[in-house]
């Protein structure tokens, strides 16, 4: 039987996600990698200005200028968690504190949602920050995760609560391929990424 991974609600032959993830971490100039993984941005472990400018390297840059304002207005909320000790380690070992602490930098969103700004784009921010920790997120992944039925739908949910589903999700997903993961993260060679990148890498193509 042919092995397959699973992101979500989709699967996909392993031979198949090598095969894709060779061509995505080929750096040839059509791919987000290593434009996105390899932009330097603000040093440090908070986020800064330079930052936010990451998110147009993984193509969600509609509205640059207000998202850039927005994203801005939120720094001190995102900082202020993000200094949270429970935001170490990866996210395959994440306790449920660290769930909670993730989630609490999701529902950021309930408190203050700028216009142009979702969580797509504040978690392209924030893996950056985090990238074994701290998973991207878009349309592909929800479809993975919310569409096919995974985390069934809530209109009143909020973003602190959908986080806490979509991370015990994804921890899954994470954990029981590590080494599936692992072996797709170690073909990027200009730029090392993480399995829980390589996990969105997989999971963006089964989404399309």
């Amino acid at each position: 039987m042919t092995e397959q991974l699973t992101v979500g609600g989709r699967k996909i032959p392993l031979n198949e996600a090598k095969a894709f993830a060779r061509i995505y971490l080929s750096g040839d100039g059509n791919w987000a990698y290593p434009a996105y993984d390899a932009y330097p941005g603000h040093t440090g472990t908070d986020v800064g200005r330079a930052d936010l400018l990451a998110v147009a390297l993984l193509n969600a840059h509609q509205r640059p200028v207000e998202s850039y304002y927005g994203l801005e207005s939120l720094l001190p909320l995102i900082n202020g968690r993000l200094a949270d000790p429970a935001l170490s380690g990866n996210l395959a070992d994440a306790d449920q504190e660290t769930i909670d602490a993730i989630a609490r930098l999701f529902g950021i969103l309930d408190e203050k949602r700028p216009k142009h700004v979702s969580l797509t784009k504040l978690s392209k921010v924030l893996h950056r920050k985090r990238p074994e920790l701290l998973p991207l997120y878009d349309r592909n992944i929800w479809r993975c995760y919310a569409e096919d039925g995974l985390i069934p739908k809530d209109s009143n949910r909020s973003w602190h609560d959908y986080g806490q589903l979509l991370l015990v999700a994804m921890k899954r997903d994470l954990t029981e391929q590590i080494d599936h993961w692992q072996e797709i993260a170690d073909l990027a060679t200009q730029v090392k990424i993480t399995p829980l990148r390589a996990m969105d890498i997989i999971g963006w193509h089964l989404g399309r």
